[in-house]
């Protein structure tokens, strides 16, 4: 009897220890949640007239603004349609996203600058948010390094299904186009 008592105090003894080892190591360990949860701040608002740069990047009221959480095709890539025929999907990209805002009052809400010194944005026209429109649609990809957006991924699962946009056939993520097509400086 007493050793089951030794041996279920020992195993209850090590549990703690280990609990409390692991605890002090993981407070060493940078915590990407942490981290993620300041990012996905978008608490600081700004507007204006706007020009699409590209798929994903805009001009407002002067500010240039990278559309957080989704990746659209770079200007220069093709992609493949329903067919198997190349086409300009960067292009076609940048299209709608000029019928949906350009020239338009946007505004956008950012939680910080990208490298490129662009705000990193989720804008909208009246109501309609473009950053979600654009994955709706199909001219991109979801693109983020925070928390999974359950909404978002909706979207883009059901333009896939629907075979809309870039969906409609094969085509290289965009962050692989740009890894084989490096920016000349």
């Amino acid at each position: 009897m007493k050793e089951k008592f030794l041996n279920l105090f020992t195993l209850i003894f090590l549990g703690i220890f280990l609990f409390f080892v692991f605890d002090v190591i993981a407070k060493d360990v940078p915590k990407p949640a942490r981290k993620l949860a300041k990012v996905a701040e978008f608490n600081k608002k700004f507007s204006g007239n706007t020009f699409a740069i590209d798929g994903d990047s805009l001009k407002v009221g002067g500010k240039e603004v990278r559309l957080a959480g989704i990746d659209a095709p770079e200007y220069s890539q093709t992609c493949f349609n329903a067919k198997n025929k190349e086409y300009a999907c960067g292009q076609a990209s940048r299209e709608f996203l000029i019928k949906l805002a350009g020239e338009k009052e946007v505004v956008c809400f950012y939680a910080q600058m990208d490298k490129y010194n662009r705000f990193l944005s989720k804008c909208s026209v009246g109501k309609v948010s473009i950053n979600e429109e654009i994955i709706k649609n199909g001219m991109a990809v979801i693109y983020s390094f925070t928390a999974p957006d359950l909404k978002m991924e909706a979207f883009e699962a059901q333009a896939k299904k629907k075979k809309l946009g870039i969906w409609q056939g094969k085509f290289q993520l965009p962050k692989d186009y740009r890894k084989s097509h490096p920016r000349v400086k």
